[in-house]
């Protein structure tokens, strides 16, 4: 009974911050996550609609309540609260605004490509969810990653948020999400699959060739960036190895590989995760 009234005590001191659009620092433990987080909504239980593509240009954000009532008062609560990110990949991702560090509400900077936290400075990179720098980067598995919405996209380019992965202000397993690695190695140890790695931090265009040529493997497709002056940066995309040298910087790339050659890329501490393309 302590636990819940120390936790509820918690979501009202976050829900106040909220009103007043005062980010406060929040007293309680980390630990305390565990007894208070929204039942995880699974997929073909709620399909709620958010925007369609052609309304959310790349690079911009959404934030909204998951799942919405319509009531303003349950709405606005924190812990309903989601961002949803059209990345300059073309990716779209949509997570809890709920730091898993101490609760506090963060935000997406397009120009860093980022989330960033306000109160403690904890970072997350927006392919994953997962902190890698401030506070939230040094919990330890899976408290340092960001639960996701599963989304989905209509022909017509809507999208809607449909179940979520993870406990609100706790985090989630998101290594499992490798586990697709595992399964072809067991059933197609030699074919080639195309996978999207994901960098921890962004590298130099010739860090990331030396890395992908150490496992045998092929760049399909590189995503990064060029600074054209300390606050002006432009996005960029490439097919295969083509004018990834002139990139100042490379976030992730498509890479066709063995299984076997990707489980190798994964034990690199550079890479978070190898997504399914």
């Amino acid at each position: 009974m302590a636990f819940k009234l120390m936790a509820e005590r918690r979501r009202t001191l976050l829900k106040a911050a909220l009103g007043s659009s005062l980010l406060v620092t929040l007293a309680p433990f980390l630990s305390w996550g565990g007894y208070l987080y929204r039942p995880e909504a699974t997929s073909g239980q709620i399909r709620q609609r958010l925007i369609n593509l052609k309304d959310f240009p790349v690079n911009s954000k959404l934030t909204f309540p998951f799942p919405a009532t319509g009531d303003p008062t349950v709405d606005s609560d924190p812990f309903r609260q989601y961002i949803l990110v059209h990345l300059p990949s073309g990716d779209l991702k949509a997570y809890s605004k709920v730091c898993v560090h101490l609760w506090c509400l963060y935000d997406y900077f397009p120009e860093k490509r980022q989330f960033q936290c306000p109160c403690h400075g904890s970072i997350y990179n927006p392919d994953t969810g997962v902190a890698t720098k401030g506070p939230a980067s040094l919990q330890p598995y899976p408290t340092n990653s960001l639960p996701e919405l599963n989304l989905e996209v209509d022909p017509d380019g809507t999208i809607y948020a449909t179940g979520l992965r993870g406990r609100i202000g706790y985090g989630r397993e998101w290594r499992a999400e490798a586990a697709w690695i595992q399964q072809r190695q067991s059933s197609s140890p030699n074919t080639p699959v195309t996978g999207y790695v994901v960098f921890r931090d962004p590298l130099p265009p010739d860090n990331i060739l030396s890395l992908i040529r150490g496992v045998d493997a092929k760049i399909v497709k590189w995503y990064g960036y060029v600074d054209k002056s300390p606050t002006e940066r432009e996005w960029l995309t490439g097919e295969g190895e083509q004018n990834i040298t002139s990139a100042t910087a490379v976030y992730g790339v498509d890479a066709s590989a063995t299984p076997s050659s990707h489980l190798k890329l994964l034990e690199n501490p550079q890479i978070i995760l190898i997504l399914p393309r």
